[in-house]
């Protein structure tokens, strides 16, 4: 696509169809966490003070950690949500540390601090703990980064175990492969947040 765009002088996304934004929103995917919760704080509110309007964190605790990891994880992400306030939204991504019954409390118990999606709680073959958390949970779920086909995506969307798709450009097989994944989407009226930052995500998403 890039050496395609090269030779007819065009950028990407007009090759995709042409630009239909001039403006893409953007989240600031850091805040890992801390034992310092007032550096989380502050790392928070620079954020914010740089202009994101959406913020995604990490969690730190697992299954391992026990009802003290779960009292962490809550303490990272009230942190946070005290530090920016309700106007931002805020997101958390659990990186395949949890298990099922872990997975239903903490949503639970994170229910106050409305996060706009709880990202990967599980293992990306664990489809079943997906799809029976997104039928309790009340916060959006997502995965789709460690996917790799236009099938896998097929899979995801028809057995309902997501609400959010993730796919990532090069892990699928570039931007050929990322387009149907959009179009799957798009007809299962699923948002695709694309995963990373490269430049090529940006073509898609202005597309």
């Amino acid at each position: 696509w890039d050496l395609k765009g090269k030779l007819l002088k065009q950028p990407v996304y007009n090759l995709l169809g042409g630009k239909v934004r001039d403006r893409v929103p953007a989240y600031c995917s850091r805040l890992y966490a801390l034992e310092d919760l007032d550096a989380l704080a502050a790392e928070a509110r620079g954020y914010v003070k740089q202009g994101f309007r959406v913020l995604k964190q990490r969690f730190g605790f697992s299954p391992i950690d026990g009802v003290e990891g779960m009292n962490r994880n809550v303490a990272l992400i009230r942190t946070v949500r005290e530090a920016v306030g309700d106007d931002i939204e805020l997101a958390a991504d659990a990186y395949m540390g949890w298990d099922y019954n872990y997975a239903v409390e903490m949503e639970r118990r994170l229910r106050p601090y409305r996060l706009a999606w709880l990202e990967e709680p599980f293992l990306p073959d664990d489809l079943q703990s997906y799809v029976k958390l997104r039928a309790k949970s009340e916060t959006l779920i997502s995965c789709g980064e460690h996917e790799y086909t236009k099938q896998g995506f097929k899979h995801l969307i028809d057995i309902g175990a997501a609400d959010i798709l993730q796919p990532d450009a090069n892990r699928v097989g570039g931007i050929t492969e990322m387009k149907k994944i959009c179009a799957l989407a798009e007809a299962a009226g699923l948002p695709v947040y694309p995963h990373s930052n490269e430049a090529h995500n940006f073509h898609v998403i202005v597309s």
